[in-house]
C-alpha cells in the first residue's frame, strides 16, 4: 500500500522506531495495535498473523492508499461505500 513507517506510526500511536522493530521481529505488537494496524491495512488480524491471504475488511484504507487515482475519485469511491455500508445496516 506504499506507507510509510512515519504513517503507520501516527496511525497506531507508537514510534517510526517501533514499527521498524516489529518488522525486524525484534519486537511484537500489542493486540491492541494488532487490530488498529489491521484496521489501518484494511486486512484482518489473521491475515497479519498468519500471513495466508484473505479478504479485505474494509476496502476504505486501500482506496486512500492508491496513489493512481485523482483525490476527487477517491472521495466518491469511499462516499458510496459508506453509504452501501449504511444501506446494508438497514436490512
Amino acid at each position: 500500500m506504499k506507507l510509510t513507517q512515519l504513517h503507520l506510526a501516527q496511525a497506531l500511536g507508537v514510534t517510526p522506531q517501533h514499527i521498524s522493530a516489529v518488522e525486524k521481529d525484534k519486537r511484537t505488537p500489542s493486540l491492541d495495535s494488532l487490530a488498529k494496524l489491521a484496521e489501518e491495512l484494511g486486512v484482518s488480524v489473521d491475515y497479519l498473523v498468519t500471513g495466508k491471504e484473505g479478504v479485505i475488511t474494509d476496502p476504505i484504507p486501500a482506496i486512500k492508499a492508491e496513489k493512481k487515482l485523482r483525490v476527487e475519485i477517491k472521495k466518491a469511491l469511499i462516499t458510496l461505500i459508506q453509504a452501501l455500508y449504511t444501506e446494508n445496516e438497514k436490512d
